[in-house]
C-alpha cells in the first residue's frame, strides 16, 4: 500500500465489476477515498468491493446510480461532496451492454442508448464535477473508452462511435478547462479478462484461440493490470499529460491486417503439419 493518491477524492461510475472494481481498489490502496456507483441490480457486487476494501490505506463507499438518469447523477455527485468535500478524480467508465447487427437490425433505441450512456452521461457528469474543480484549481477527469472506437468491425453499433466521440470530448475538456488546472484524458483498453469474458470465453472456444493471435502475448489483459494505467493517469505521476488517448490494449492496436494473419497461417499450417494433412499446402 503507499500514497500516490493520498488525499484525493475519486468517483468511478461502472465500478462494482471489471475495470471500475479493479480502478477503485488500486485508489484505495494508494490513499484515495473512493465513491463507486452501479445500478443496484445485484447488491452482492458492491458487497465484496466494500469488503475487499478494508485494510486498505484509503476507502469505498457505494452509491446507487443509474448513469442514464440525470437525477441520479446529481446526487451521486453531491453525496460525494457531501461525504468528502471535494471531487479530485472523475472516472466515467459505466457501459451499457449494446447489441449488434446490420443495419436492418439496429433499432433507434439501442443506438439512443449507446450515446446515451457513453457520451451523455459523461457530458452530465463533467456539467457536475467540472465547476467544484475549477473552485479547487485543480481536477482530472479519465473516460474509458474502447478499442472499437479506433476501427470498424463486422457489425454495427452504437458502441464503437460513442467510445470514439468520447476521445473527441475529452479533447474538447483537456484544452477548455487546462487552464484552470483540470486535465483529461481517455483510457482505452480491449478486452479485458473480466468476470463477464471469462463466463462468455468459456462458452466460445473458438474465441479463445482467436484471442491468442489478437494480442502479441497471446492474451488480453487482466482488468487489474489496466487499473494500473488508470491509476497512473490518476496520480501526479501523469501531471505532464492531458488531452491523449493512453492505449492499454496489450499490444491489440500494434497489429496491422497482415501480421495477424500470418500469425493465423503459422498456426493452421502446424495443426495441420501435426495432423499428417496436406490441405492447403500449395496455398499455405
Amino acid at each position: 500500500m503507499g500514497t500516490r493518491m493520498e488525499g484525493k477524492v475519486a468517483i468511478i461510475t461502472g465500478a462494482t465489476l471489471g475495470l471500475g472494481k479493479a480502478g477503485a481498489l488500486a485508489m484505495a490502496r494508494e490513499g484515495a477515498s473512493v465513491v463507486i456507483c452501479d445500478r443496484g441490480r445485484t447488491p452482492e457486487n458492491s458487497q465484496k468491493v466494500l469488503a475487499a476494501a478494508e485494510g486498505l490505506s484509503g476507502e469505498i463507499a457505494y452509491k446507487r446510480c443509474d448513469v442514464m438518469i440525470k437525477e441520479d447523477i446529481t446526487a451521486l455527485v453531491e453525496f460525494t461532496v457531501a461525504r468528502y468535500g471535494r471531487v479530485d478524480v472523475m472516472v466515467n467508465n459505466a457501459i451499457i451492454d449494446n447489441p449488434g447487427g446490420m443495419l436492418e437490425d439496429v433499432t433507434l433505441q439501442d443506438w439512443d442508448d449507446g450515446f446515451a450512456c457513453h457520451v451523455t452521461a459523461p457530458l452530465l457528469f463533467c456539467k457536475e464535477v467540472v465547476p467544484l474543480m475549477i473552485k479547487q484549481g485543480s481536477g482530472n477527469i479519465i473516460n474509458v473508452s474502447s478499442s472499437t472506437a479506433l476501427g470498424g468491425g463486422a457489425s454495427i453499433s452504437s458502441y464503437g462511435p460513442a467510445k470514439a466521440a468520447m476521445i473527441n470530448f475529452t479533447q474538447h475538456l483537456a484544452i477548455t478547462y487546462g487552464p484552470d488546472g483540470i486535465r483529461a484524458n481517455t483510457l482505452t483498453p480491449a478486452r479485458m479478462l473480466t468476470e463477464k469474458k471469462y463466463e462468455m470465453l468459456a462458452n466460445s472456444p473458438a474465441s479463445v484461440r482467436t484471442q491468442k493471435f489478437a494480442y502479441p502475448m497471446g492474451s488480453p489483459a487482466l482488468p487489474e493490470q489496466v487499473a494500473e494505467v488508470m491509476l497512473f493517469l490518476a496520480s501526479d505521476e501523469s501531471v505532464a499529460i492531458t488531452g491523449h488517448n493512453l492505449v492499454a490494449d496489450a499490444g491489440n492496436a500494434a497489429y496491422s491486417p497482415g501480421g495477424m494473419i500470418g500469425r493465423l497461417e503459422k498456426d493452421l499450417r502446424a495443426r495441420l503439419e501435426a495432423q499428417g494433412s496436406q490441405w492447403l499446402k500449395d496455398e499455405l
